[in-house]
C-alpha cells in the first residue's frame, strides 16, 4: 500500500496542477493559503511525550472560462513525530481532502473527497456531497459514501454513511435541519437528527440554538438527546456585554463498532459571562459556570473575576483574573496574570503566569501547579504570518503522607511548544 503521506502529497500536487493548467489559457485567478504547524510536549513522566505536525492547503480558482464558478481544494493532514498519544496512532492522519466545485451544475455545488458536513455537525464522509440552492436563502443537501475509521482515520469500506439536510439562512434569522446515519459492516452504528437556528433581530442581540438526538436501538425510548445548546448574547453599544449559555450533553454511543465502557450519562451546564468597559482602556469581566451529572448527582461550579487594562505604558496591557473551581470531587483556586504588548501593528507578544492549588476529596495531599507561558504573533508580510507559544508547567504534591504517593515522584514538569507558519497567495 502506498504510504499515506506520499499519496496525499501527490494529490496536493495534482490539485495544484489541475488548477494551474487552465490558468494559462483562461487566466484563472488563483488564491489560497498553506500552513504548517508543529506541536511538541515533553513530560518527565515520559508517557506524556507528544510530537506531531499538521499541514493545511486551501486553493481557490475563480473566473473559470470567464465565469464566476469556483474550484476549491481543501486538504489537511497530521503527521506524528517520535511520540504520539497512543502507540497505535498511525503515522499520518488525513483530516480533510476534497475538491469542491461551486455552481458548476446550475445552482448545485458538488464536493468530492473526505469532508466534514458543516450543516450536520458531527457528520463526516469519504464520498460526495451535493448541495442545491433553491433560492439565495434556502437549499437542500445530500451526501453519501464511506466513513473514516474512527480509531485511525484510515480509508475503509467497513463504515458507510449517508444523510440529507435543508437550510434557510437570512441575515437576521435562519435554520438548518437534517438526518445522518453511519453503518458498520451493514449494521447501524450511529443515526441522529440535527437541527440548529439563529436569530439576530438587531446589532445588539443574537441568539443561537442546536439540538442533536441519537437513535438508541438498545432502549424502548428510541431517541436520546445527545446535545442541546441555547445561547444568547446582548451588547450595550461598546459599554457592556452579557452572554448566557445552557447546555446538556452526553457521550456518543457507537452501537456496533465499539465495545467499551464509556459513560453515556447526561451532564448539564449553565454559563454566564459579562464584561463592562469602565473606560476605553479598562475592562472588568466576570463569568460563572454551574454543571451537574446524573451518575452520582454531584455538581461542579466555577466563578471568576478579571480586570484588563490596555495602553498601560505605551502599547503594553495587563490582564489579571481570579477563579474559584469546584469540579465535582476537586476544589481549586487559580490566579492568572498576563502582561503583553503590541509595539507595532504587525507584532504582538504576551507573557503570563497561572498559579493553581487543588484539593482532592477524601485526600490530604494538596497539589500546586505553576504555568509560565509566552506567546507571539508576527505578520511578517501581507502574505506571511507566524504565531507561536511556549508553555512550562510544574506540578507538585504539597504533602506526601499517602503511602501510594510515596512510591512515586512528588513533582512533575512539562514543556509544550506550538508554532504555526502560514502563507496566503
Amino acid at each position: 500500500m502506498m504510504d499515506m503521506k506520499k499519496l496525499l502529497s501527490k494529490i496536493l500536487c495534482a490539485a495544484a496542477i489541475s488548477a494551474t493548467a487552465p490558468a494559462a489559457a483562461y487566466a484563472v485567478e488563483l488564491h489560497g493559503r498553506i500552513s504548517e504547524s508543529v506541536f511538541m510536549l515533553s513530560d518527565d513522566a515520559t508517557v506524556q511525550n507528544y510530537n506531531y505536525s499538521r499541514t493545511r492547503l486551501n486553493l481557490d480558482a475563480t473566473d473559470i472560462y470567464g465565469k464566476d464558478e469556483t474550484f476549491r481544494f481543501d486538504g489537511s493532514y497530521r503527521t506524528k513525530g517520535q511520540y504520539d498519544y497512543n502507540s497505535k496512532t498511525p503515522d499520518t492522519r488525513v483530516d480533510v481532502m476534497n475538491i469542491e466545485m461551486r455552481r458548476m451544475f446550475a445552482d448545485t455545488d458538488v464536493t468530492l473527497g473526505r469532508q466534514y458536513i458543516d450543516s450536520l455537525i458531527g457528520a463526516r464522509v469519504d464520498g460526495v456531497l451535493f448541495q442545491n440552492y433553491l433560492s439565495k436563502e434556502a437549499g437542500v443537501g445530500a451526501f453519501g459514501g464511506t466513513a473514516p475509521d474512527p480509531y485511525s482515520d484510515d480509508f475503509t469500506s467497513a463504515f458507510t454513511t449517508y444523510g440529507a439536510y435543508g437550510f434557510w439562512k437570512e441575515k437576521s434569522m435562519g435554520a438548518t435541519a437534517g438526518y445522518a446515519s453511519t453503518m458498520f459492516k451493514g449494521k447501524e452504528d450511529t443515526a441522529y437528527l440535527f437541527g440548529s437556528g439563529y436569530l439576530t433581530p438587531d446589532d445588539s442581540l443574537s441568539m443561537y440554538s442546536s439540538l442533536r438526538m441519537d437513535h438508541n436501538i438498545t432502549t424502548k425510548n428510541g431517541w436520546d438527546i445527545t446535545n442541546l445548546l441555547l445561547t444568547a448574547n446582548y451588547r450595550w453599544d461598546r459599554v457592556a456585554r452579557v452572554n448566557l449559555a445552557l447546555n446538556q450533553y452526553r457521550g456518543l454511543w457507537m452501537q456496533e463498532s465499539m465495545d467499551y465502557n464509556v459513560s453515556h450519562e447526561m451532564q448539564r451546564s449553565a454559563r454566564v459571562y459579562a464584561d463592562y468597559n469602565i473606560t476605553r482602556e479598562q475592562k472588568l469581566y466576570t463569568h460563572a459556570d454551574y454543571r451537574t451529572r446524573d451518575s452520582d448527582n454531584k455538581s461542579a461550579s466555577l466563578y471568576g473575576l478579571g480586570y484588563k487594562i490596555s495602553e498601560m505604558v505605551g502599547s503594553m496591557y495587563m490582564n489579571a483574573a481570579y477563579r474559584g473551581i469546584n469540579y465535582f470531587t476537586t476544589t481549586s483556586t487559580q490566579m492568572f496574570l498576563a502582561l503583553g504588548a503590541q509595539p507595532m501593528d504587525d507584532v504582538s507578544a504576551e507573557f503570563s503566569i497561572t498559579s493553581t492549588t487543588s484539593q482532592q476529596e477524601k485526600s490530604s495531599n494538596d497539589m500546586s501547579q505553576m504555568i509560565y507561558s509566552a506567546s507571539a504573533d508576527w505578520q511578517i508580510t501581507k502574505s506571511l504570518y507566524f504565531n507561536g507559544l511556549v508553555e512550562y508547567s510544574a506540578e507538585k504534591f504539597l504533602s506526601m503522607d499517602s503511602v501510594y504517593l510515596a512510591k512515586y515522584k512528588d513533582e512533575y514538569k512539562s514543556t509544550a511548544i506550538y508554532a504555526n507558519l502560514a502563507y496566503r497567495f
